[in-house]
């Protein structure tokens, strides 16, 4: 992640690999780009996991060793990235995914923002899943309405693992103003009045924290209310 994100957890390694395929694979259509990282992370895990270093060295016990933690310590890496970047995509998919491509790149930046920010936790999923366990209070509603039910399929899972990865690896460039939080565009919620509004995309109306001074503004909704 960018911006201070990966000091929050050990996955430097895997990160530059990512970004490494970028570079590599410059001709390829940004859409190929995506599916070769999104995959990479996934691929890693798996590769690492299935990996045995143990005696496949005769080098001594004390540098087998070294070399058992060393892959040890890369498949938690490679593991954590996959798990953050399938709950971005989720995210972005449940709560996104009849937005054009910028709407989900403004949700998933959300997130991200989220993640960087004192008041959410300091993970991906940690942000996604928050309050999940509740029946009321989740932060994302997909997590606790019913909506994963049904499991992501098709080309809008594509799009949002996509999307997850150009944002994860810092390839999209933030336009939200520093938003932490939005609502669609057929409601207004109490707690935006007291937010600063960042942005609209699409259906979605984008708010990051107002300062002590800031004057409370009216709701903002931008469709007509459900009858």
């Amino acid at each position: 992640m960018r911006n201070g994100r990966t000091d929050k957890a050990i996955i430097g390694a895997s990160l530059c690999a990512v970004i490494g395929a970028i570079t590599i694979f410059p001709a390829l259509s940004k859409a190929s780009v995506e599916d070769r990282i999104a995959a990479a992370w996934l691929d890693q895990a798996t590769d690492f996991r299935s990996a045995d270093a143990t005696g496949t060295y005769d080098i001594g016990a004390d540098i087998n060793a070294d070399i058992d933690a060393s892959y040890s310590s890369y498949l938690e890496a490679a593991e954590y990235q996959a798990s953050e970047h399938q709950c971005l995509a989720e995210a972005v998919y449940y709560e996104s995914r009849s937005e054009k491509r910028s709407g989900q790149e403004a949700v998933a930046e959300v997130i991200l923002n989220r993640v960087d920010s004192r008041h959410f936790p300091d993970t991906i999923c940690g942000v996604v899943y928050e309050g999940s366990e509740r029946s009321t209070g989740c932060q994302f509603s997909f997590t606790c309405d019913g909506s994963m039910n049904r499991e992501p399929y098709g080309k809008a899972w594509g799009r949002s693992r996509g999307v997850a990865t150009m944002v994860m690896t810092g390839t999209t460039r933030p336009f939200t103003g520093g938003a932490t939080h939005y609502h669609t565009t057929a409601v207004s919620p109490v707690w935006s009045k007291n937010m600063r509004m960042t942005k609209r995309v699409g259906s979605h109306v984008f708010y990051r924290y107002a300062p002590r001074d800031y004057t409370p503004s009216s709701p903002v909704m931008v469709s007509a209310p459900p009858t």
